[in-house]
């Protein structure tokens, strides 16, 4: 087997149990990466990659963390800031006029506060050596979307912090690119707490489905050849860049909610 696009690379996924952040940890472990995924919940027996306990909204975790991972490896050239939380789990109101401030700051401790921590741990660990962020972001920082209110303000955190972090290495001349990969409706067990278990599931998806102007649901793994081509030397000149797998939606101003 030849070599891949991230070979010899150390990498930690956040959110790397399920969805998104499982899909990109095994596409970039495929490429030949040192992959470390982290999540509060256990990946699927079958994966053999390294795993650790890890809530992204405690800093104290962060350290550790990366503390370990320099231990056991000697470097990070790769971070994944994949891990999230929908608000729709909590079954309580979205919207800015009775969205609770527990549940805003709940969503956002983790969506805009654990990505924040990433790309503050991470700077500090790839500063002398450099190293690729990407941050997995929303649509719905895009397109405004008022009964996700919470969800959608903590990716337009995402998004900018993304932005800040790119401009902030390269004035500073660390050798460290940040970028946006920004989902569509991608099919992942977030979307369990919208559609439910009973009989009209499928015809809920398929929904969905038609409202995408390619009439096909973005799927994980399309999401994270996305993250691989940002993660790899391959885009060692794009930095604070977004890159849309959306199946269509931006252009189209569409929303799925």
């Amino acid at each position: 087997m030849g070599k891949g696009r991230v070979h010899g690379k150390t990498a930690i996924i956040t959110g790397g149990a399920s969805g998104i952040g499982l899909a990109a940890a095994r596409l970039l472990h495929d490429e030949g990466a040192e992959v470390v995924l982290t999540d509060i919940q256990e990946p699927p027996t079958d994966v053999t990659m390294t795993f650790i306990r890890h809530d992204i909204s405690d800093e104290g975790a962060w350290e550790q963390v990366i503390g370990d991972v320099l231990d056991r490896f000697g470097k990070l050239d790769i971070l994944v800031n994949c891990a999230g939380i929908n608000g729709t789990a909590f079954n309580a109101p979205q919207n800015p006029e009775f969205l609770s401030v527990k549940q805003f700051r709940n969503v956002m401790s983790v969506n805009g506060e654990g990505t924040f921590l990433g790309c503050k741990h991470a700077i500090a660990a790839m500063k002398e050596s450099g190293g690729s962020i990407v941050n997995v972001g929303s649509l719905s920082a895009l397109l405004t979307m008022p009964n996700m209110f919470d969800y959608a303000a903590s990716k337009s955190v995402v998004r900018y912090l993304t932005r800040a972090v790119a401009l902030y290495c390269a004035d500073k001349g660390y050798d460290i690119r940040c970028n946006l990969v920004i989902p569509g409706a991608t099919y992942t067990p977030l979307w369990d707490t919208i559609f439910g278990d009973d009989e009209h599931r499928k015809e809920k998806e398929e929904a969905v489905r038609n409202m995408i102007p390619l009439k096909r649901w973005v799927m994980p793994e399309d999401v994270a050849y996305a993250v691989l081509y940002l993660a790899s030397d391959e885009a060692r000149c794009v930095t604070g860049a977004e890159i849309l797998v959306d199946g269509g939606q931006y252009v189209k101003g569409q929303t799925t909610r």
